[in-house]
């Protein structure tokens, strides 16, 4: 049997699944452009006095014991003495790192936090399934852009210095400062350079990588059809409820029957269902009236859902003929309706206090065996 190819476009609820397990597009590759760039903004903005401060403090590590010899003590009290201010100077570099790279990644999975894709998939450790992953498009796929990336980052270091050879060669007979500022310089121009390049990379990188998504989520045919039939039911079936809705509504009968608290009947000519909340409605509501054949297939629905049928030959004309379905009860018929209501309410606490008192002793016996 041939395979029926993914044509349609994802629903919804397949993207949702997919977002929870934390399967989103998204390129590692941007993130770590974004990140390096940020790092050469804040030494750009900050570079030249994070050196002349690592010079200083390397100056005055070394003034420390000019001699040239150091026992552990010594050694000691220079680490106490260079750590702090060392992790002071590289922290803005650090913290741009650490910003640089996880911003864009929540940027790009939209604050994605999906646990069940944290739970230990032990099919990684399989190295059968590891081989496979290599040897897959997907994984050829990863292995040529990796090389493609590392080749272009080394084209461009080398064009940065063969650019600058003059400046390489004049480095030996340079002093310290200008020495360091030459390497900063360079250093900055190539950090800049390969940052256009992984950018551009990133970017072409992640679309792929959304292509690659919006591709593995779509879906056959049959796929979208089942997804339907378990969100909003069999097609079919849906079709029948609604002919069987427009049937009892034609007929007299709203959907809201099943919920009726009391049906009022004269006795089998006539039949009115109501229904009351007090938190939704200011009276009763007429669900369901009608006569004859329509009068006994309410008394008939209202024995199938358990519903409370009473006869009151004049509260029932009434109802019938002053009370269009869907409308609540008037206020001239509020007396006679609360009377029903009341004995409905009467009658169903008994019902429950006979159910509780039935319940206790068999639960007390068990006890007692027990």
């Amino acid at each position: 049997m041939a395979t029926e190819e993914r044509t349609e476009q994802p629903t919804e609820r397949k993207r949702r699944k997919a977002r929870e397990k934390g399967q989103v597009a998204h390129s590692v590759d941007l993130s770590r452009a974004l990140g390096l760039l940020a790092i050469y903004l804040v030494w750009r903005l900050a570079g030249h006095s994070i050196a002349d401060d690592l010079l200083n403090l390397l100056g005055s590590a070394f003034s420390l014991n000019p001699e040239g010899e150091a026992n552990p003590q010594q050694v000691m009290t220079l680490y106490r003495h260079l750590l702090p201010a060392l992790a002071a100077m590289l922290g803005p570099l650090m913290l741009a790192a650490l910003l640089g790279s996880v911003l864009p990644s929540l940027g790009q999975t939209r604050l994605l936090f999906a646990p069940s894709a944290l739970q230990p998939d032990w099919n990684r450790l399989n190295p059968g399934s590891g081989f496979k992953r290599l040897i897959s498009w997907r994984g050829a796929v990863a292995t040529l852009k990796g090389i493609i990336k590392v080749g272009v980052i080394l084209g461009v270091c080398a064009w940065v210095l063969r650019a600058r050879a003059d400046v390489l060669v004049g480095m030996g007979a340079m002093e310290l400062g200008p020495m360091t500022a030459a390497v900063v310089s360079i250093a900055g121009e190539m950090i800049l350079k390969s940052c256009a390049v992984l950018l551009i990379l990133g970017a072409a990188d992640y679309a792929y990588e959304w292509w690659e998504h919006e591709k593995s989520l779509r879906m056959t045919r049959y796929e979208v059809r089942r997804e339907l039939r378990e969100t909003e039911g069999d097609p079919q079936v849906r079709a029948r409820r609604r002919q069987l809705a427009r049937g009892l509504l034609e007929q007299g009968i709203l959907p809201e029957m099943p919920s009726a608290d009391v049906v009022v009947t004269n006795p089998t000519h006539i039949a009115v269902a109501l229904r009351y909340d007090a938190n939704e409605m200011p009276a009763p509501r007429v669900v369901a009236k009608g006569q004859r054949a329509i009068a006994r297939r309410i008394i008939e629905l209202a024995r199938t859902y358990g519903i409370p049928v009473t006869q009151n030959p004049p509260v029932a004309r009434s109802l019938f003929e002053q009370v269009a379905i869907g409308s609540f009860v008037p206020e001239a018929l509020y007396q006679v309706v609360a009377e029903i209501f009341a004995v409905v309410y009467r009658r169903r606490r008994e019902r429950l206090l006979r159910s509780r008192q039935r319940v206790a002793p068999a639960q007390g016996g068990e006890g007692f065996a027990a």
